[in-house]
């Protein structure tokens, strides 16, 4: 890959490490532990995200520019769809370095709108959205799946909100899977990501993207225990009793499982709806914005809730 790329991914925020062999040594764990603690990792996220293949990442961003640059080698048509709205701000950036034309599909308040859909996928190279639009409403994968499928365009899902969900992160309906344990995540280790498929193809075709990213050797113990959906199932617990608290009030996608909790304000709900976040010690962003709603709105963050210590 020419340096002028690897210039390009620094400037835009994805994280290009090299290292020398001995530095990639944990002088606490030693080679043995490290391959096996990453093989259990590996290990669990396979059942987790049903594919077959699976590499861990430093990053969710570097998981999202690997499965970009899949798409560009494997299905290579000029045309990357994400979504209007509910997305992520990297589906913006990191297609521009690969010369993709980005171009928006209608969603309903962050879910995509399926007949945009068809229309949008017939020359496009690979449809990314995450699992959870705006991580507050869930998409309907299988149906999105499907005409993606009849139209030969990949389906890449983030599901940074959905690791170890029943029904998304779900390879039977999803060509990549990409996902971050940053901070907020289900799987809030602070620090990773990966990237799976079902074909080894896909695998092949990032392999110069794969020898950028370095991860830290103590990172795959760190993970395994939290590789599970019991942050994730109290946290749609948690969201669902705001909604009820919040029942009079205009909340988007009010009987969808979500992360968040969006509602609609105006100047006389609005400082109702602060004063409830303040009373319950929860953190909000304000709409519009891109990564929640594209309307005035308040997004109650129902996944920043450090309520889970015993499991995250």
């Amino acid at each position: 890959m020419p340096r002028q790329v690897f210039d390009r991914l620094k400037n835009l925020g994805l994280k290009v490490a090299f290292k020398k062999k001995e530095e990639a040594v944990c002088p606490v764990i030693g080679e043995d532990k490290i391959a096996e603690y990453q093989e259990k990792a590996v290990k669990k996220l396979k059942k987790l995200s049903r594919h077959g293949y699976v590499r861990i990442t430093s990053r969710g961003n570097s998981a999202i520019f690997a499965a970009l640059f899949i798409a560009k080698k494997i299905n290579p048509k000029p045309k990357l769809i994400i979504p209007d709205q509910g997305g992520w701000i990297s589906f913006k950036r990191y297609p521009l370095i690969l010369n993709f034309a980005v171009k928006e599909v209608k969603t309903h308040y962050g879910i995509i709108d399926l007949d945009d859909l068809k229309e949008q996928s017939k020359n496009a190279s690979a449809l990314i959205f995450t699992s959870f639009a705006g991580y507050f409403a869930e998409q309907p994968l299988k149906k999105i799946f499907k005409i993606c499928k009849a139209n030969n365009c990949l389906v890449i899902e983030d599901a940074s909100g959905a690791v170890g969900d029943r029904k998304l992160c779900n390879g039977k309906y999803s060509d990549i899977i990409v996902a971050s344990f940053g901070k907020w995540s289900p799987v809030n280790s602070g620090y990773g990501g990966f990237i799976s498929s079902n074909n080894p193809e896909h695998f092949n075709a990032a392999k110069e993207v794969f020898s950028m990213i370095s991860v830290h050797p103590s990172f795959f113990k760190e993970v395994i225990p939290k590789l599970n959906n019991q942050r994730l199932k109290s946290i749609l617990e948690k969201a669902e009793a705001i909604k009820k608290d919040l029942k009079k009030f205009q909340i988007v996608h009010p009987d969808s499982r979500g992360l968040n909790v969006v509602v609609k304000f105006d100047a006389q709900t609005l400082p109702q709806l602060l004063d409830y976040c303040q009373k319950n010690s929860l953190q909000y962003v304000l709409c519009p914005n891109y990564i929640r709603l594209n309307e005035r709105a308040i997004s109650i963050e129902a996944k920043r809730i450090d309520f889970l210590k015993k499991i995250c």
